[in-house]
């Protein structure tokens, strides 16, 4: 009997009309993608709402973060004020020194050239220039005086600004050094 009779299918599922149709096979694949891609979608959806309280977190502690900066720059204001007022002073100071060892050493460099016979009576000097008053026996002294300073390269320029002469303190002269 097994041998004799065909195989045949029974088919408990009807056909119908819309299985066999462009529309029915489109029908029935949306109906089956549809289910995933609609999880999917709920997946996403999910995944954004859990990742919300993350996010929401993270914006908290930025905000404390940043309040807790703020008051740590708040409080280093007058420490950092303080600070530059310093740095201030001391570029003053810096400069101040300079020019007062510049003015030292042009002054320095006056009194090495002074021959015997010449006293200085007062000295005013500045950055560019240093102004000499001074006291010499004769006027050859004075000439002298002015040869030995033009012959050092330190001075631009030597210039006898005065002379006056009397018999009891000799004759005085003033000189302007430029730097």
């Amino acid at each position: 009997m097994s041998s004799a009779q065909g195989k045949f299918g029974i088919d408990l599922l009807s056909k119908t009309e819309l299985g066999g149709s462009f529309w029915g096979r489109f029908l029935e694949w949306a109906l089956t993608t549809g289910r995933y891609i609609v999880i999917l979608t709920e997946l996403v959806v999910i995944a954004a709402f859990l990742s919300r309280f993350k996010l929401d977190k993270d914006y908290a502690d930025l905000g404390d973060r940043i309040t807790g900066k703020k008051a740590v720059l708040a409080a280093m204001a007058n420490t950092e004020s303080n600070f530059r007022l310093t740095q201030e002073r001391l570029a003053t100071a810096r400069k101040i020194i300079d020019n007062q060892f510049k003015a030292t050493v042009a002054i320095d460099r006056i009194m090495d050239k002074l021959p015997l016979g010449t006293e200085i009576v007062g000295l005013t000097a500045s950055a560019q220039e240093v102004v000499a008053e001074a006291r010499a026996e004769s006027d050859t002294i004075i000439g002298e005086v002015i040869s030995r300073l033009a012959q050092d390269k330190t001075w631009k320029e030597v210039e006898l600004v005065n002379v006056s002469g009397d018999k009891q303190q000799g004759i005085r002269f003033s000189l302007r050094l430029t730097l």
